[in-house]
């Protein structure tokens, strides 16, 4: 059986192309981090978005589990450490102003238990930036409405997600687990399976519709 790390490695070897639809997503990433801030990326693949989040003017880190990933990430300028980010996140408590965590929760088997972790990595005043697929997208809502399978595994297959979200199930966990969203919003609306027609203006109306869920969450100091 081929381990976690393995797995990872196999998926997450090669350099990371930020597509037209996609850097929707990466935009806002990098605008809702802000300047000045000392930021830890988890998942940080090769270091691209990383990169656009230190190009802003941030002081960036980044871990992840696949060590090929960690070396791309460090020819980019990026500090990234290789580690299980469900066993432990290698620094130390209170020593980041904003973590970023895109695409990566719905990977994690204990979203409370990682959650907690991840608080107590972050100053007083930090704030957490995640982004997921949503289960509630337009398409889907459509692809369910027909009896058709909304573009989820239907086997555990390696690599594949474990869960999905939609916005109440997300505001849910980051409230019992000691954050607070203060800014939600999405990506795009996607017209087709493939993601060639999408609108970013919709999303912007319409978050709860568009492909990805995207929020900064602050931490609660009276937890």
């Amino acid at each position: 059986m081929k381990t976690k790390q393995r797995i990872n490695e196999e998926l997450y070897s090669k350099p990371y192309l930020i597509s037209k639809s996609s850097q929707e997503r990466v935009n806002h990433m990098v605008k809702l981090v802000g300047k000045n801030k000392k930021v830890l990326d988890i998942g940080c693949y090769d270091g691209t978005i990383s990169k656009l989040i230190k190009d802003n003017g941030n002081d960036v880190y980044g871990v992840d589990i696949s060590e090929p990933a960690v070396e791309l990430a460090r020819l980019k300028g990026i500090q990234a450490k290789r580690a299980d980010i469900e066993e432990e996140i290698p620094f130390p408590n209170g020593f980041f102003d904003v973590i970023v965590m895109g695409e990566v929760i719905e990977h994690i088997f204990d979203t409370d238990n990682f959650l907690k972790n991840i608080r107590k990595l972050l100053k007083v005043n930090g704030y957490v930036i995640i982004t997921t697929p949503n289960l509630a997208a337009l398409g889907r809502r459509i692809l369910l409405l027909f009896g058709k399978n909304p573009l989820i595994e239907s086997s555990c297959k390696e690599g594949s997600h474990i869960r999905y979200l939609v916005k109440d199930t997300i505001f849910s966990l980051l409230k019992s687990n000691g954050f607070t969203v203060d800014i939600f919003t999405s990506d795009v609306v996607n017209f087709t399976k493939s993601g060639i027609f999408y609108s970013a203006k919709l999303a912007k109306l319409f978050p709860t519709l568009g492909r990805t869920l995207i929020m900064r969450a602050k931490v609660e100091n009276n937890c």
